[in-house]
C-alpha cells in the first residue's frame, strides 16, 4: 500500500490548512464568548420625577435609581443572591434584606410592567408593599451580597433589614416594635411600595 504524490500534497495542504484555521478559529470562538449583553436602560416618570432603571439579564440584578428633587435614593435587587439592598442618601445607610420573591416582580417581567403603570403625573400608585424592620445589626463584610451590592453599600454604615412578619430581627424570642413615624418610604417603578422603619426591642 503506498500513496501518490497527489495523495501526500492533499494531506500536507490540509494539515497546513488547519494549522492556519486553528488560531483564528480560536479568537473567533473567544471573542463570541466573551461578547457581554448589554444592559437595559428605561427611564420611568413616578409622580413629579422619574428613576432609572437598569437591568442586567446575565448577572441578574436590576438597579433602580429615584431622580426626583426631594429625595434621592438607590437600590439593588439581586435575583441571583437573593438579597436587596438600598442606599438612603439623605441618611448616609445602607440598608439590606432578603428578597421575598412572592411579592418582589420577576426580573423578566419588571421593564414591562414599570412601563404599563405609568401614571397620571403628579400620582403615586403601587400595587405591592412590604415593611422592613430595620434591626441593631450591622454588616461589615458586604462580599457574599454580591458585587454591586458591595459597591452600592460600600463605606457607608449597613444594617440588616427583616420582613416585617418574620418578626425576628435576629434575635430569637424578643418582641419586636417599631415606630411608623420613624419608616422611611420607597416608591419602586409604581409597582412596589418599601417602607424601612427603625426597630424598637422591648
Amino acid at each position: 500500500m503506498y500513496f501518490s504524490f497527489r495523495n501526500w500534497s492533499k494531506i500536507v495542504a490540509t494539515v497546513l490548512l488547519g494549522l492556519l484555521l486553528t488560531p483564528a478559529l480560536a479568537e473567533y470562538f473567544q471573542n463570541v464568548k466573551s461578547v457581554k449583553r448589554q444592559p437595559l436602560y428605561r427611564r420611568i416618570s413616578v409622580g413629579t420625577g422619574y428613576q432609572i432603571l437598569t437591568i442586567d439579564s446575565e448577572t441578574l440584578v436590576a438597579v433602580v435609581e429615584d431622580k426626583t428633587s426631594t429625595e434621592s435614593w438607590k437600590t439593588v435587587l439581586n435575583y441571583d443572591t437573593g438579597y436587596i439592598a438600598s442606599k438612603v442618601v439623605a441618611e448616609n445607610v445602607c440598608y439590606i434584606s432578603r428578597m421575598d420573591r412572592v411579592v418582589m416582580p420577576a426580573l423578566s417581567s419588571i421593564a414591562v410592567l414599570a412601563e404599563e403603570n405609568k401614571n397620571v403625573k403628579g400620582e403615586r400608585v403601587v400595587s405591592r408593599n412590604i415593611r422592613y424592620v430595620i434591626s441593631n445589626r450591622r454588616i461589615r463584610d458586604l462580599s457574599s451580597y454580591g458585587s454591586e451590592i458591595y459597591s452600592l453599600c460600600r463605606g457607608l454604615t449597613t444594617y440588616m433589614a427583616y420582613e416585617e412578619q418574620q418578626q425576628d430581627l435576629g434575635n430569637q424570642g424578643s418582641q419586636v416594635w417599631y415606630n411608623q413615624n420613624s419608616c422611611y418610604r420607597l416608591d419602586v417603578l409604581n409597582l412596589l411600595g418599601i417602607d424601612y422603619c427603625q426597630a424598637q426591642s422591648v
